[in-house]
């Protein structure tokens, strides 16, 4: 294939192709279409939102928003390949990254700049029918793709994506430097938030449960180190909730000080107990829930490349496509201090996920 041509007949897929089964499949190339790119798919994250996925325990299968089989993947980092009628062609051989969310473009919702709640949004490889980048190729919008800054490790460049959450969070909160900051859980999101804080010269603690992430978020900049039961009452303007668990609700409303503002970012898979729903109240208290983010790439990649963000501290190792089912396995236990797993897709041929 020469360079800019855009690819046809069939390629490798990692599907999931019923609950709890991983397996390569060949899937027909998607063909070209205006405004969008073809992307070469070098590397993919897996977080927990896969896991629940693959499980079938996933709000969205629940719901019926998402129906197996399901070709996963919406954090990744590749190289445009070809570009569909009105795409800039020096796109190609550009290394990139991507958001998750396709939106209609046309609601009260998205000409209100809130994209990333669309009603009748797609999430690439989570939310919807649109696959992900679990596979040789990817068909994108160009308006979602962001080029990689040099001397950024492609497998590194994917974390702008849950970066992005992070930044929506903090902006959200409209948090200023200075202010404490309590981050609960010590997943992805939780520790780049860490990293954040940190960044912006706010003393941030972190609450967890994990003895292994905990110490890696005091290696990253936490102050503290925090279990729901022994953190500080009334302590934190600023709380971001990254943990996702149900549990958590009565730890939310007691480390918030006067007029703070709680962040949920985690989704949890139930209705959360024991939230004070009267501290909200008497302590002026602010909840807001956190999807993504609007426009934050740019600054999520910079961060990355300015070395404020460090990928190195949260990837635990790259998986071969080879042991994708492994890198599943590894996600479900506890005890690892650097969270996010990756898996190299140059070598997607056709041969079986572990």
């Amino acid at each position: 294939m020469s360079a800019g041509q855009w690819p046809a007949g069939t390629m490798p897929a990692l599907v999931f192709t019923a609950p709890g089964v991983l397996s390569v499949e060949r899937v027909p190339v998607p063909e070209p279409a205006a405004g969008e790119v073809l992307v070469r798919v070098a590397y993919l994250g897996i977080c927990g939102t896969d896991v629940h996925l693959l499980d079938g325990s996933s709000a969205y299968v629940s719901s019926g928003l998402t129906h197996f089989p399901i070709r996963f993947g919406h954090e990744w980092a590749g190289e445009v390949v070809a570009v569909g009628p009105s795409v800039p062609a020096d796109l190609v051989g550009e290394r990139v990254v991507g958001e998750p969310f396709l939106s209609c473009g046309q609601c009260l919702t998205c000409r209100g700049g809130h994209y990333n709640l669309c009603p009748d949004r797609y999430e690439l490889g989570v939310r919807g029918a649109v696959p992900g980048a679990a596979a040789r190729y990817l068909r994108i919008p160009a308006a979602n793709v962001h080029v990689v800054p040099a001397g950024v490790e492609s497998a590194h460049a994917l974390l702008a994506e849950p970066l992005v959450t992070v930044l929506s969070a903090f902006e959200e909160a409209a948090a200023q430097p200075g202010e404490p900051v309590a981050v609960l859980g010590t997943g992805t999101l939780g520790l780049l938030a860490v990293q954040v804080a940190a960044a912006m010269r706010s003393p941030v603690d972190v609450i967890g449960i994990d003895p292994e992430g905990l110490k890696m978020a005091l290696r990253l900049g936490a102050r503290a180190a925090w279990t729901p039961q022994d953190a500080p009452s009334d302590a934190y303007q600023v709380v971001i909730e990254a943990t996702g668990s149900a549990a958590i609700g009565p730890a939310l409303t007691r480390v918030a000080g006067i007029a703070g503002r709680v962040l949920q970012v985690g989704i949890p898979g139930r209705p959360v107990d024991g939230v004070d729903l009267a501290a909200f109240v008497t302590k002026g208290l602010r909840l807001s829930g956190v999807l993504g983010g609007v426009d934050l790439m740019p600054r999520a990649l910079h961060l990355i490349a300015d070395g404020a963000v460090s990928p190195t501290a949260l990837i635990e190792r790259v998986f071969p496509v080879a042991g994708a089912r492994e890198a599943f396995d590894r996600m479900r236990e506890a005890g690892r201090a650097r969270p996010k797993l990756v898996i190299d897709l140059s070598e997607l041929q056709g041969e079986e996920p572990g």
